[in-house]
This record gives structure tokens, C-alpha cells and sequence, in this order.
């Protein structure tokens, strides 16, 4: 059986319930084909397990490459890369796969939109020459791979590898685009009433403006302006720094649900069971992992016009596309005057899931990159 090492620096935890699920439901699906080694790296810790995988934690590129040569993989998979691997990439000569989510190969002014004007001059003098060595690092592994077909990118979106290149100054070669896989198993579809479009779901982090979580609150606020607002409920999920200040203004509202909590990913589904429509703006996605979930349970997104998001929703088909409060809130009431668009939307939101995120196919796709 062949052997795999999957290097993630923020690989999910009973403690870490924001890490990055995508990369464990990959791995669930990878142990039924391959022997899979999952390392934690750079991050204070012990060994562990979450949810039947075993985790190592390395707390050095030493130890890393201690791994390395008693695993000896067929392969090494890496999860947001950074200058440190570049030790492993040299010196462990087997296929190198490299996944590109996002702040890795993107340049500092593309997340200006988390800062404060005050915070972004504090910030600037520690962020840009922090930046300016990453992306000269993810420069030189590009320059690598161009001259060596060992070392290959993945990218989740064609929004994600074109800014990548963009940012980094570079021209990459040797790349496959493969969005992250929605395990469809668990986000069911389920065929909704015309009823549950009244009842509308926001289940995000509220941790980074990324998430623009102000922005869902300044749409529902204006629908609170319009006749039906009464007829509609709002659940909303989530926690960070930004949920109790976000939300103060909702809570005087009686058809409005809050929840400061993290629901953890095999929960998802019985809240998706409940709602006919998703509010997931956004300022910056490679994917939107979250909204391809909610699609595949029939969830209509009412989504943000930016970054990656069209190429997983289709406007008017699979959901709904805006670029401010008020357009948010114009797609509702459209959905909420007509049950038939409703009705296509979650049915075609399931399907183009399907179609373009199907877990499987994605599998067998990524380990087919060990050859």
C-alpha cells in the first residue's frame, strides 16, 4: 500500500474545532486507499487523535524530517506552505504535492480589509517584510517546480491560482485546479418546502472580517425595514471576538436565533435540515467550503459577487449573487415572493455541488498526483 504524509500546520483538534476540516475530510477518504501519516507542524502540542486520525505533532523541521525517514512516503501532501518546508522539499526526494488555499501565496494588500486604519500603520512594518519573505519563498518553490516535475501545485479555484501567480511574480507550470471535496454522504440533500425559504441560516467564524459577518447583520437589519420582515426567522451561529458586537443589534429582534458557539462539522447537517437559505457574504474566498456544504444539503446561498464564489455559484441558478446589504436583501424578498426560483435554486445548488465537489472523484484525482 502506498504512503502518504500529510504535512498541516493547523490540522484539526478537540481544542482546535477551526482548524482545517477540509484537510481531515480529505484524509478520512485517503486511509480507505492509502497508509496516511498526518503531522501538526510548527505548533506547540503533543501527538493526538481526532476523530479516529492519528496526529503527530513536530515541533521542528527536524523533527519533521526524523518523520520523513522512518515513514519514507510515496508521496507528500502539504497543506499551506511555508519557507520552513522548503527543507523537506529539498531534501525528501519523492512527489511533492502543494495545496494553495489562500494567505499563503497572496500578497498583504489583498487582507487590508482586517485592518483599521490605526492598525493597519502599527501593523505595516511587521506584516510586509513578513509577507515579502513568504512570498519570496513560495517564488523559489514555484522557480523549483518548473524545473522539477516532482513538485506540484493544487489549487481550489481558477480565481486562486491566477492571483497566486499574480502575487508571487510567477508563472507556474505544473498545477491541477481541484476544488476541496464536499462529503456528500453527510451534507444530504434533502428536498425542501416552499415553506423553510422564510427560514434562513448564517453559520460562520466570527474571527476575521474575511467573513463579513457585518455585513450579513447590516442586510438583515435592512430587511427588518421591509413589510415581511415578520415572517422570516433568522439562526445564527458562530464565535470570535467580533460575534457580541456584530449581534448586539439583532438581539432585539424576537424572530432572530443567536448562538455564540462553534458546531462542529457532523452537527452541520441536522441545522442545514432546518433552513431554506444561506447568508454567506463574503470579502474573500478561495472556495467557500461552508457554502458548498450548505448547497449540497439544498441550502439557496445568497452569496458575494467576489474572488472565487462565482465559480461555485451561478447566479439566479444555483443561488444568488450580490455586492451589498441592500442586494442581500433584495435576494431574500425575491426568494421569499417566489417559491418556484426557490425550489430550482435548492435543487440546482445540490446538484452543481455534486457535480464539481463530489468526494470521491476528488480522492481518487488528488491521489492519482502520486504518479
Amino acid at each position: 500500500m502506498r504512503r502518504v504524509l500529510i504535512l498541516d500546520q493547523d490540522y484539526p483538534s478537540e481544542s482546535n474545532l477551526y482548524g482545517d476540516v477540509f484537510v481531515h475530510t480529505r484524509v478520512k477518504e485517503y486511509i480507505r486507499e492509502v497508509e496516511v501519516k498526518v503531522v501538526s507542524f510548527l505548533k506547540d502540542g503533543k501527538d493526538y487523535v481526532y476523530e479516529g486520525i492519528a496526529v503527530t505533532h513536530a515541533a521542528t523541521m527536524e523533527d519533521v524530517l526524523g518523520i520523513c525517514r522512518e515513514f519514507k512516503p510515496d508521496a507528500i501532501f502539504i497543506h499551506f506552505y511555508n519557507r520552513a518546508l522548503s527543507a523537506v522539499v529539498e531534501t525528501c526526494k519523492v512527489p511533492v504535492i502543494v495545496w494553495v488555499h489562500g494567505y499563503e501565496a497572496l500578497g498583504w494588500y489583498r487582507r487590508l480589509f482586517n485592518f483599521t486604519p490605526y492598525g493597519l500603520l502599527r501593523s505595516l512594518p511587521r506584516i510586509v517584510p513578513q509577507n515579502f519573505k513568504q512570498m519570496a519563498g513560495f517564488r523559489k518553490l514555484v522557480q523549483r517546480s518548473n524545473r522539477d516535475g516532482r513538485i506540484r501545485f493544487v489549487f481550489v479555484s481558477d480565481w486562486m491560482k491566477r492571483i497566486a501567480q499574480a502575487d508571487s511574480l510567477s508563472r507556474i507550470k505544473n498545477y491541477s485546479i481541484i476544488a476541496n471535496p464536499i462529503n456528500h454522504g453527510l451534507f444530504a440533500f434533502q428536498q425542501k418546502t416552499p415553506e423553510i425559504r422564510k427560514s434562513i441560516l448564517l453559520i460562520r467564524p466570527f474571527t476575521s472580517r474575511k467573513y463579513a459577518n457585518d455585513i450579513a447583520v447590516a442586510a438583515i437589519l435592512e430587511l427588518s425595514k421591509r413589510s415581511f420582515f415578520g415572517d422570516l426567522h433568522f439562526t445564527i451561529y458562530g464565535s470570535g471576538k467580533y460575534f457580541g458586537t456584530l449581534t448586539a443589534p439583532l438581539r432585539e429582534f424576537p424572530n432572530i436565533e443567536l448562538h455564540e458557539t462553534f458546531v462542529p462539522n457532523v452537527e452541520i447537517p441536522a441545522i442545514h435540515r432546518k433552513a431554506g437559505i444561506l447568508l454567506c457574504p463574503t470579502r474573500q474566498d478561495a472556495q467557500g467550503v461552508s457554502m458548498c456544504e450548505a448547497m449540497s444539503s439544498g441550502l439557496v446561498p445568497v452569496a458575494t459577487d467576489c474572488t472565487a464564489i462565482p465559480e461555485f455559484v451561478e447566479d439566479k441558478k444555483s443561488g444568488l449573487l450580490t455586492s451589498s446589504p441592500k442586494g442581500i436583501a433584495d435576494a431574500i424578498e425575491y426568494l421569499y415572493h417566489n417559491e418556484a426560483a426557490f425550489l430550482s435554486m435548492s435543487a440546482n445548488a445540490a446538484a452543481s455541488v455534486r457535480r464539481k465537489c463530489d468526494i470521491a472523484q476528488i480522492t481518487k484525482q488528488e491521489l492519482s498526483l502520486i504518479k
